[in-house]
């Protein structure tokens, strides 16, 4: 043991701030117990917390454990996130009072963890999308993994879980070679060791003084107890994957982790969601097997798509790698598994800077937003914070060159382990290629991914073809699309907005008013003439063979094919001549109609439902806006309706109905609004709006191109009773884009009303509002009536809570009225909802004596009537509590380790040697 060394300037420990963070224990210690307090939180939470509102689950073990801070760390510092790992830190205890007993043979085998990591994570993650993402799943797989880890520490002696059977242990024992940071020894002062204090150390049983002369550091996880222990333990700065090009002791696992997260990651990730975005999806020869399958097989919730891409994915990159290494021994004349397990080192690039690149363009576009507010909701905060870049900012692309450095890389450590074997030059030459042949398949994927996207175009919706190939039937590549119509919307479909590409093989066109209009389908086509009453003529369709438009009166229509229709139960596909449409029906199934049969077929798309009558509102009723529908079953959540979907150009929009409650408290709503429709928009600019066409309860729409607030106004008069009732209804709106060149124009954002307005609420704002602005409850919101523009004295005003409360006040002589937003929502302890919204109305009402006609109805008197409809959530009271509650716990387990510490250390008294020089 040594108690002083000089350190060498490429020594980490030897510098003042890096040196104590990655050296000093007592620092080490408290971060593994903050570490180990937050992972047991956030599982905890994801119990408690089911639901997708619940991030803070999601930001600790998929934004912040992994793939940030793993991805990042391993191929730079190495495994120091198996250094401060939870089940690690919690092991060496465990494993120190446990049975030390040795693992049986068959145990010891590292393939056990890579499985369970590809198969039982990744294979999975592919049939089920999205299932460990949900919080509550999230918890059950790392505590089944936890309690798994526990027994094993428990039962075996030198940490075997994390050799072994942990997912990631082999994985980041086989990356870390990659990084620029080295753990070993001062050979000069372990010479004269007698003691081997840093391998006694060592809760791995692990001999860090052979780490150099073995050129490698084995299953060191850099829990860094060995440096406690010893002075002469180094952790040094070295070229990056400086060990690959010498020689020392082959791992065949790690080769074949190597290659078999190679498969399961990047290149399915680019045959499934790069490559499956694209409009040529279905021509892909996993979907068609998907599809092929389909035919015979029910797969259930199961992604077929996902699972043979999963397949090919891993087939293609097995096989590359196999048959390039075996014609390179050939070449080499040297033994098949000598060359392979050799030179596969030289795949270890490959992956982790792909997926250090991903990582890192989806932290600033997406990842800092929901790892801030998710760790805020977690210690029950309210934070909203902007992603630091927009998707499409062109310097994001630096981060794309990661992975031409991976290849590069890879050529080069190929190029310096091929140098290792003793071959003739020439062989060497040859055999390159061959050894490179798995470089090449990750090189051709990437680039034939980019020229799909270019060639096809994205299917807009994202990830429509995860069901499979026949969601994208009626896709074709953009160089075979024609588009007859003409404007800036000439790509969508007149009706429904979606692309006309996508959907190319359905597509009709017709003509009104000399105007051509193309649709996605004929189910549009319908729509716009029985629904929207718009008399079309000169129906064109699309002849599913050459792609050309035909005349639709005379085409032969295929109703009821295997392939899945546009937008409606019954798919209709068409042909200019018989024989091509009784070849497609004999492959597809289905029945040729004729044009005027398939019409008739989608009329049945929108045959009205039997319905109770649509009462009407009396000139009394309260009038208000809401986001939901009071006559659809599925629920919306408030503010959600402007997700409409679309591509990155997609404007925004939301959809309103105005509502009235009956005596019986019951929500109706209005089978016609006879009342003018106003927009207010972002940049202070009024328009006229007009209902919707659906039957049944009529709703409005407006886009929202601009950050800023918008006003939808509902304006109607009608006399009743010599009395005029002027009613406006008002539903405000703010709409933010996190964009980083949004700027809060206080003008624009502060309140405004519409001169068609004659009685109008408004919400003042308060100083130093911003667009994250929310209202709490324990707030005051202040409140201005006026009434033709002006302030209006003695109006009353009432605010109206969803559970029922209410309270009114008069306006003051500036037609002001303050409210306090009480508490609202008192929910279990164990099931609060930071998020949670409390809906509530303002009703202002008026009476003013006048005199006039309306309608050719004379008034004695105006009432004056209008609605404000918003929303709060909990105040900070409401869950500082739990935030204290867990800084208490938190704090106690700190010093509660500490204190274990400072007992331990004062009771143990090791033996020191000392030494000096005698001649001093």
């Amino acid at each position: 043991m040594v108690d002083f060394i000089k350190r060498d300037k490429d020594d980490i420990y030897g510098k003042p701030v890096i040196g104590f963070l990655f050296k000093n224990q007592k620092f080490l210690m408290t971060l593994k117990i903050a570490v180990l307090a937050l992972f047991l939180y956030a599982i905890y939470f994801g119990y408690t917390h089911t639901g997708k509102d619940n991030i803070f689950t999601w930001a600790v073990f998929w934004g912040i454990f992994w793939s940030l801070f793993m991805v990042v760390t391993l191929p730079t510092l190495g495994r120091v996130f198996c250094g401060i790992c939870p089940h690690g830190f919690m092991g060496k205890y465990i494993t120190k009072f446990g049975l030390k007993k040795t693992m049986p043979k068959w145990m010891q085998n590292r393939y056990i963890g890579i499985l369970l990591l590809v198969i039982g994570w990744w294979a999975v993650n592919y049939m089920f999308p999205g299932l460990y993402r949900m919080p509550l799943v999230t918890a059950i797989l790392f505590t089944v993994m936890t309690l798994l880890s526990f027994v094993i520490y428990f039962l075996y002696k030198d940490m075997s879980y994390c050799k072994y059977v942990c997912p990631i242990g082999t994985l980041t024992r086989a990356y870390s070679k990659l990084s620029f940071t080295w753990l070993g020894t001062y050979k000069s002062a372990c010479n004269d060791c007698k003691t081997f204090e840093c391998a006694t150390a060592c809760p791995y049983n692990l001999k860090p003084f052979t780490f150099d002369k073995r050129n490698s550091m084995t299953d060191c996880t850099l829990c860094m107890d060995c440096s406690a222990a010893c002075e002469a333990v180094s952790f040094k700065t070295k070229k990056p994957s400086f060990s690959l090009f010498s020689k020392f002791q082959i791992l065949k696992a790690e080769i074949w982790t190597f290659i078999l997260i190679l498969a399961a990651i990047p290149i399915t990730m680019s045959f499934h969601h790069g490559i499956g975005r694209s409009n040529a999806a279905g021509d892909m020869i996993w979907s068609k097997t998907a599809e092929f399958f389909k035919g015979y097989v029910s797969f259930g919730p199961i992604d077929p798509v996902g699972l043979f891409a999963f397949l090919y994915a891993m087939l293609f990159t097995i096989v590359a790698a196999l048959i390039g290494m075996f014609i390179a021994s050939k070449i080499l004349k040297k033994d098949f598994k000598n060359v392979f397990y050799d030179l596969g080192y030289s795949y270890a690039p490959l992956f982790i800077l792909g997926s250090i690149a991903h990582s890192l363009e989806t932290f600033f576009i997406k990842g800092y937003e929901k790892i801030v507010e998710g760790f805020a909701q977690g210690f029950g905060f309210s934070v909203d914070v902007a992603s630091l870049a927009n998707r499409g900012e062109s310097w994001l692309h630096i981060f794309g060159l990661l992975k031409w450095v991976a290849i590069i890389w890879a050529m080069i450590i190929l190029y310096k382990r091929m140098k290792l074997l003793d071959a003739t030059k020439m062989r060497k030459i040859i055999a390159y290629p061959f050894a490179a042949s798995l470089i090449i398949l990750f090189l051709s994927v990437n680039m034939y991914r980019g020229y799909i996207i270019d060639t096809y175009g994205r299917a807009s919706g994202g990830h429509g073809n995860h069901g499979g190939s026949a969601k994208v039937f009626q896709s074709v590549s953009r160089d075979k699309v024609t588009i007859l119509q003409s404007g800036k919307d000439k790509k969508s479909c007149t009706t429904c907005g979606m692309g006309l590409a996508k959907f190319y093989k359905a597509n009709h066109v017709a003509t009104h008013d000399g105007i051509t209009k193309q649709f996605c389908s004929m189910h549009c086509l319908v729509k716009e003439m029985e629904v929207k009453k718009t008399p079309l003529k000169d129906f064109q369709v699309v002849d599913v063979k050459s792609l050309k438009f035909t005349d639709a009166k005379i085409a032969f229509y295929v109703l009821g094919a295997k392939p899945k229709g546009v937008m409606t139960k019954s798919s209709k596909f068409a042909f200019a001549s018989k024989e091509d449409a009784d070849v497609f029906m004999k492959k597809y199934g289905g029945k040729i109609v004729s044009f005027d049969e398939a019409y008739k077929n989608a009329t049945q798309d929108f045959k009205r439902r039997a319905h109770k009558t649509l009462k009407k509102a009396s000139a009394e009723d309260v009038i208000y806006f809401s986001d939901k529908n009071p006559a659809a079953k599925k629920k919306k959540s408030y503010g959600g309706g402007h997700n409409h979907g679309g591509g990155r150009n997609y404007v925004p929009s939301k959809k309103m109905w105005p509502v009235f409650e009956d005596s019986s408290g019951k929500k109706n709503c209005i089978g016609d609004i006879g009342a003018e429709l106003y927009l207010l928009d972002a940049n202070l600019q009024t328009t006229k709006l007009t209902q919707s066409k659906e039957d049944g309860c009529k709703s409005v729409s407006f886009k929202m191109p601009h950050n800023g607030y918008y006003n939808l106004f509902y304006v109607d008069k009608s006399v009743k009773d010599d009395t005029l009732y002027s009613k406006t209804a008002k539903f405000e709106y703010l709409r933010f884009n996190h964009s980083n060149d949004a700027v809060y124009d206080n003008e624009k954002m502060s309140a405004h009303s519409v001169k068609e307005a004659p009685f109008d609420i408004l919400r003042l704002r308060e100083e130093g509002e911003t667009f994250y602005h929310r209202l709490y409850s324990g707030e005051n919101i202040r409140l201005k009536v006026l009434l033709n523009s002006k302030p209006v004295q003695g109006a009353t005003l009432t605010l109206s809570t969803k559970t029922g409360w209410s309270k009114s006040v008069k306006t003051d002589k500036n037609g002001i009225a303050v409210f306090r937003l009480i508490q609202d929502y008192f929910p279990e302890w164990n099931k609060f909802d930071r998020r949670h919204k409390n809906e509530f109305l303002l009703t202002a009402t008026y009476t003013q004596d006048a005199k006039g006609t309306h309608d050719d109805k004379e008034y004695e008197k105006i009432k004056y009537l209008s609605t404000y409809t918003s929303l709060y959530y909990p105040g900070d009271s409401s869950y500082k509590s739990y935030a204290y509650g867990l800084l208490a716990v938190t704090a106690t387990a700190i010093l509660s380790g500490f204190i274990i510490y400072w007992f331990r250390r004062r009771r143990e008294k090791p033996f020191k040697e000392v030494r000096f020089n005698e001649k001093n």
